[in-house]
C-alpha cells in the first residue's frame, strides 16, 4: 500500500509543473486559468494518457482533502459580519431570491431529465430525486474567490460592488449548509434502515452533522487565531519576518487539514467545518483584528496559487471523458435553466427590497460564474455515494466549466454598465482567475 502511495505522490511531483504551465497557457488564451489545470489532469489521468491510474488517484486523497479545507477557509474568511450588517435587508432578500429559484428551476430541469434520460445507470425513484436535491443544491453557488479577482482586475468599487460581494458569501454559507443537510438526508432515504426505531434518529442525524461540524470548526478558528498572533506559542520565532511568515503558513496548512480530516473521520461536514473556521478568524474582535485579517487574506492567497493546481488538477484526472461527453448537451441545458433562476430570483430580490433599478436589470450578470466551492462539494458528493457519485460528478463538473467561462465577462460587463470600474470599454474575456490566487 505505501508503496502505492509513494509512487502516487512521485508521479503528481513530476505532474505539477505542466499544470501550473498549462493554467499560464490558457490565461494567455484569455480562459480562466483553472481550465488549464483541468486539461492538464484530463490529460494526464487515467481515461486519457494514463499517466496517473485510478488506484494513484485515490492514493492521492489526502492531497485532495488538503486543497479543500483551504478552499473553505478562504470562503470562511470572507465573511465579514460588520460589512454585511451594513446592508443585510438587501443581501438576505436577494440571496434568498436567488436560491429559491435557482433551487426550484434547477430541481425541476434535473428530475425532468431523470425521467427523459437516464442521467445515472441503474437508479431507481428515490437516487434520481436524490440526484435531483443534491443538484438543483449545488447549483446554488456563485465562486467568492473569482468574484475578488475580476474586482481587483478592473478596479471595481461601489455600493454594486459591495452587495454583490455580500451576496456572493453569504448565498456559498447557505449552499454548503443546506448540502450539509441534503448529504445526510440522502444517507437515511436511500439507506435501508435496521429497524423501524431508527427513525427518530435519522430526522435528527442532519441536524447532529451541521451541530459536530460547526463544533470543530471553531475549535479550529480558536487555533488559527492563536497561530496568528505576533508571538504565538504554535510559531516558533526563528528565521526573522520571512521565516515566521512561512511558519505560520505551514501550520495553518497543518490545521485546516487536520479539521478537514477529523470532521470527515466523525462522518460530519468537513467543508462546512472548515468555512466555519474561516468564519471564526476574521470576525473575533480584537486590537490587531484588521491586522490579522490582512495577514490571513496574504497567507491564503499564497497557498492557494498552489492548491489550486493540485486540486483542480485531481479534479481533471477523475473526469470520466466518455461519461463527459454524453452528459454536455444535458450540462447545457442546465445552465440556461440555472441562467434564468438566477435572472429571475435576482430580480424578485431586488424588488422586494426597493433596490435601484439599475441594479435590479444587471445584478444576475454577477451570479454565474461558480469555481472552486461548487467543484469541491462535488467531489465531495462523488465520494460518499461510490455507487453513482462518479457519473453525478461529472455532470456537475461539466456544468460548472460552462459557468466558469460565460461568468466573468458577463460580470465584467455588468461592472462596466453600473459605471464602478476605471474601465470604459467592454474587454475581452478572461482573467477572473490569472491572478493565481483563491479560486473558490
Amino acid at each position: 500500500m505505501w508503496q502505492h502511495v509513494v509512487v502516487a505522490f512521485s508521479v503528481a511531483a513530476i505532474l505539477a509543473p505542466f499544470s501550473y504551465y498549462m493554467g499560464i497557457a490558457a490565461r494567455y488564451m484569455k480562459l480562466p486559468q483553472i481550465t488549464g489545470y483541468l486539461i492538464s489532469g484530463i490529460m494526464c489521468g487515467p481515461y486519457l494518457l494514463g499517466i496517473l491510474s485510478k488506484e494513484s488517484v485515490a492514493d492521492l486523497n489526502i492531497i485532495e482533502g488538503a486543497c479543500l479545507s483551504i478552499i473553505g477557509l478562504a470562503a470562511g474568511a470572507e465573511l465579514d459580519w460588520p460589512q454585511l450588517s451594513k446592508s443585510k435587508k438587501q443581501v438576505l432578500g436577494i440571496t434568498f431570491g436567488i436560491c429559491m429559484f435557482s433551487w426550484a428551476f434547477c430541481y425541476a430541469a434535473f428530475d425532468w431529465l431523470g425521467m427523459m434520460y437516464p442521467l445515472m445507470p441503474n437508479m431507481d425513484g428515490r437516487h434520481l430525486a436524490a440526484v435531483a436535491t443534491l443538484g438543483a443544491t449545488l447549483m446554488m453557488t456563485r465562486s467568492p474567490a473569482s468574484a475578488i479577482a475580476v474586482l481587483k482586475e478592473v478596479d471595481g468599487k461601489g455600493p454594486f460592488c459591495s452587495l454583490v460581494m455580500a451576496v456572493v458569501v453569504v448565498k456559498d454559507i447557505v449552499v454548503i449548509v443546506a448540502y450539509a443537510l441534503n448529504i445526510e438526508l440522502i444517507r437515511a432515504a436511500i439507506l435501508p434502515s435496521a429497524s423501524e426505531g431508527m427513525s427518530i434518529l435519522n430526522v435528527m442525524l442532519p441536524v447532529l452533522s451541521v451541530m459536530l461540524s460547526v463544533t470543530v470548526g471553531v475549535c479550529g478558528g480558536l487555533l488559527i487565531s492563536i497561530v496568528m498572533r505576533p508571538r504565538s506559542i504554535l510559531v516558533p520565532s526563528f528565521g526573522g519576518e520571512q521565516g515566521i511568515a512561512r511558519t505560520r503558513m505551514g501550520v495553518i496548512i497543518i490545521v485546516s487539514t487536520a479539521v478537514f480530516q477529523l470532521a470527515h473521520h466523525f462522518e460530519a461536514e468537513p467543508l462546512l467545518a472548515c468555512v466555519t473556521m474561516g468564519m471564526v478568524v476574521v470576525n473575533r474582535r480584537h486590537e490587531r483584528a484588521e491586522k490579522e485579517k490582512e495577514e490571513l487574506h496574504g497567507i491564503l492567497a499564497s497557498i492557494m496559487s498552489l492548491s489550486n493546481v493540485a486540486f483542480f488538477g485531481l479534479a481533471g484526472a477523475s473526469l470520466k471523458l466518455s461519461a463527459l461527453k454524453d452528459m454536455l448537451w444535458i450540462a447545457l441545458l442546465v445552465s440556461v435553466v440555472r441562467i434564468a433562476a438566477i435572472f429571475v430570483g435576482s430580480w424578485v430580490g431586488c424588488v422586494l427590497t426597493t433596490t435601484l433599478n439599475e441594479t435590479r436589470r444587471l445584478f444576475w450578470m454577477s451570479m454565474i460564474t461558480q469555481a472552486g466551492v461548487a467543484m469541491g462539494l462535488a467531489r465531495l458528493a462523488g465520494t460518499r455515494f461510490p455507487d453513482w457519485g462518479g457519473h453525478f460528478q461529472t455532470l456537475m463538473m461539466s456544468i460548472i466549466l460552462i459557468n466558469l467561462l460565460i461568468g466573468p465577462p458577463m460580470f465584467r460587463y455588468a461592472l462596466i454598465r453600473v459605471g464602478e470600474t476605471k474601465v470604459h470599454m467592454v474587454v475581452p474575456p478572461s482573467k477572473e482567475s490569472s491572478g493565481g490566487g483563491a479560486v473558490a
